[in-house]
């Protein structure tokens, strides 16, 4: 028998109707759980502070430039806005002028839709849109959001799959592709709804898996981390990021001052799928326990007037239906 205590999961019955007067009770279900599942890594508090206060060190410098990014980029609009409102006018003006002369405007190439071609922009002015701050380093080892982040862990499991090829009758086998370590963090408390972010421990799973046959040390060179973030981090992340959301990151391994997360990354279980893992000959099979969870339902009281109930809904349901055909 099983030491964990037994997590009872609640789910209205599909059968139960709101409105049905039979007596009901309350009924526990054993339901085997699904056994290619992978938990969320257990990370002590302090760790999980600590990693935030190092991301957010990290990030100096990253609110102001998307802020000036985005100020530039309504200067840029507001001004283009602005040049072709004038251009419009001028050539509203001058088509009034010359429609009795029943010419073309004059001044500017006509355009494919008639319209004048406005004045190409000067170089000047062109100078004048581009940022003035360069985009922090940090950037380019970043990937911010739930979908990019999913994407960036897929493409990881790609390069990591092994290809057979059938060759002159005999199987060749292609060897994953080199890779760096990368962080994933998540602000798991501050998601709603949770099952946004499910995926997310199975994908990190999968880029581990492949390995782990080969190199058991947790401090490997090709390792991914899943660590998540204490409620509230969410908030503090989008803060340094200048960004209205952020609840999940992925930070590259060749990141400036990664190394600064190793000591803390000790503490931090790595995520497999056994079942995905390359056995070796000193690495014995190991089963996974299985796992029945409690499932809280409700059930009539009567279970005889509860069906005597369905029969006769149903044979109304049908006199209903012939009533209708007629």
């Amino acid at each position: 028998m099983s030491e964990k205590t037994a997590r009872s999961h609640t789910a209205p019955s599909n059968r139960a109707s709101t409105h049905s007067s039979i007596d009901r009770k309350v009924v526990f279900r054993s339901v085997v759980d699904n056994p290619f599942r992978v938990q969320w890594p257990v990370v002590p508090v302090n760790v999980q502070n600590a990693i935030l206060a190092r991301v957010l060190d990290m990030l100096q410098g990253v609110s102001e430039y998307y802020i000036n990014r985005e100020k530039d980029s309504r200067k840029r609009k507001l001004s283009h806005k602005g040049h072709n409102t004038g251009t419009f006018k001028k050539y509203k003006a001058d088509s009034t002028d010359d429609a009795g002369m029943g010419g073309r405007p004059f001044g500017g190439a006509a355009t494919s839709e008639g319209h004048p071609a406005g004045p190409e922009p000067t170089a000047t002015a062109a100078e004048s849109y581009i940022l003035s701050a360069t985009p922090p380093t940090v950037l380019e080892h970043l990937t911010v959001g739930i979908n990019e982040v999913t994407k960036e862990l897929e493409k990881v499991t790609r390069s990591l799959r092994q290809e057979v090829t059938a060759q002159n009758n005999v199987a060749s086998a292609k060897s994953p592709s080199e890779s760096t370590s990368r962080m994933v963090i998540i602000c798991r408390a501050d998601v709603d709804p949770p099952v946004l972010i499910d995926h997310i421990p199975h994908l990190v799973a999968l880029c581990n898996s492949p390995r782990q046959g080969h190199d058991t040390s947790s401090m490997s060179t090709c390792n991914t981390w899943l660590v998540p973030l204490p409620k509230g981090a969410e908030n503090s992340l989008a803060e340094a990021m200048g960004l209205r959301r952020v609840s999940v990151m992925l930070i590259d391994g060749d990141a400036p001052n990664f190394s600064a997360f190793t000591p803390l990354l000790e503490s931090v279980p790595i995520l497999n799928a056994p079942w995905l893992t390359l056995q070796v000959s000193d690495r014995p099979l190991s089963h996974v326990p299985t796992h029945i969870k409690q499932l809280r339902t409700t059930a009539p009281k009567d279970m005889k007037a509860a069906k005597e109930q369905r029969v006769r809904g149903r044979a109304a349901a049908k006199a209903a239906a012939r009533e209708r055909g007629a």
